[in-house]
């Protein structure tokens, strides 16, 4: 039963986050105080779809250096963007579009964060105020609207009618003819499923998701020159640490996958959740945390992505809050999830703790000198990166391995 007084919690979650936020509308000057930098320019990333779309409607290539777009960016998402125009919207809806999207996300995250008690509602303030969830919502990126196609999931998997079982498999094709890469959500699609509904959704997943990535493809051969690439702080991918130490490219991102392999198989291995059964009134919390982790593991080892893809971190929160305190759950899978949380809020503020003791420092050390230390330090801390997805890793392996062993259903 959920403990008296967890409504007026969530009301403070939600009144003191929403006044967080607040504070950067009325002074935007002080994103740099915590990490992030405003440009100057609301809603920067909605920008530039919404400046992609004009130049279609005025005859120019979109997939080139844009003039329409402050900072003269290019179309780097996939063609379904640009049917935006088809619905008159303009670069002059920026504004409304980006508020309704930012908007929309706080209410989505905030109706699924519940805290129960006050050190809880602290642990989602510095979740969700962190400076990554910051700056995707300054710029409005498009990360929140696949966070708000996605969050339907498990609530549909959750649901006792077997066609809303399905909608899963539909909502995560939306989301990759969006964005290429939510296609990695698809093993989420085993959860609760055996036999027969098992087979329909991997049949499924297959036709609709492949149809999706074949209509799509072409417009990433389009972008992949023009791609920003995301490099130092505010990033996370695993090639980080191998480019850290001086390795080229193409070997870094072939070492991150080997090392990724080795600690799946040592996850496959390991004994720490034998007789870990999640409780049957955590499974929503279980499987929000697996989809989240499947998108952030997969982005991690795919490639280097900008902060903005930690807003599928909110996923990850209220299950990690929770495992360590569940005392039918055995003590190596509690003490892993302490050790989670523990790196889960490291890898969300290391970074913007260190861009905000640099900036306090510009004008008064060489910037030269500044470069070196923020290089340094984001050489540092890769090994933490490395061990928080380690973690999750360690999770998304003992989930598949537990729905591949569900017992069939009779057919």
């Amino acid at each position: 039963m959920r403990p008296t007084g967890s409504r007026w919690l969530w009301w403070l979650l939600v009144v003191g986050a929403a006044s967080y936020f607040s504070i950067f509308v009325f002074y935007p000057r002080w994103y740099l105080a915590v990490g992030t930098n405003h440009f100057g320019v609301w809603f920067l990333d909605n920008y530039a779809i919404l400046a992609s779309n004009d130049a279609v409607s005025i005859g120019r290539d979109p997939w080139v250096p844009n003039p329409l777009d402050p900072l003269n960016r290019p179309h780097v998402y996939s063609h379904w963007w640009l049917h935006l125009r088809d619905f008159g919207l303009t670069r002059a809806d920026n504004l409304p579009v980006g508020f309704v999207i930012v908007a929309a996300f706080f209410v989505t995250a905030a109706a699924r964060l519940r805290p129960r008690e006050p050190r809880e509602l602290l642990w989602y303030f510095a979740v969700l105020c962190s400076s990554p969830i910051l700056l995707a919502t300054n710029r409005a990126n498009n990360d929140l609207v696949i966070f708000l196609v996605l969050a339907p999931i498990v609530p549909c998997l959750c649901s006792r009618r077997a066609w809303l079982r399905l909608v899963p498999v539909l909502l995560i094709a939306i989301a990759a003819g969006l964005k290429f890469y939510p296609a990695i959500a698809a093993p989420i699609l085993l959860a609760g499923a055996a036999g027969r509904e098992r087979r329909w959704r991997v049949m499924g997943a297959a036709l609709v998701i492949g149809a999706v990535v074949l209509n799509v493809a072409p417009d990433y051969a389009r972008i992949k020159n023009f791609l920003p690439k995301a490099e130092g702080l505010m990033t996370m991918g695993a090639a980080n640490l191998f480019e850290a130490i001086g390795c080229g490219v193409g070997v870094a991102k072939l070492a991150s996958l080997a090392l990724g392999a080795v600690a799946a198989v040592a996850a496959a291995r390991t004994k720490i959740f034998s007789g870990w059964v999640i409780a049957e009134e955590d499974r929503t919390e279980w499987w929000s945390f697996v989809l989240g982790a499947l998108l952030l593991t997969g982005c991690f080892f795919a490639g280097t992505n900008f902060a903005y893809r930690w807003v599928f971190a909110l996923w990850l929160a209220p299950l990690l809050w929770r495992l360590p305190r569940d005392e039918r759950a055995p003590e190596p899978v509690r003490r892993l999830a302490r050790w989670t949380g523990g790196l889960f809020l490291a890898v969300l503020w290391l970074d913007p703790g260190a861009t905000i003791i640099l900036t306090t420092l510009v004008g008064r050390v060489p910037g030269g000198m500044l470069m070196r230390a923020a290089d340094r330090f984001f050489a540092w801390e890769q090994p933490v990166t490395w061990a928080f997805f380690g973690c999750l890793l360690a999770f998304l392996v003992r989930f598949v391995i537990g729905e591949l062993r569900r017992v069939p259903d009779r057919v």
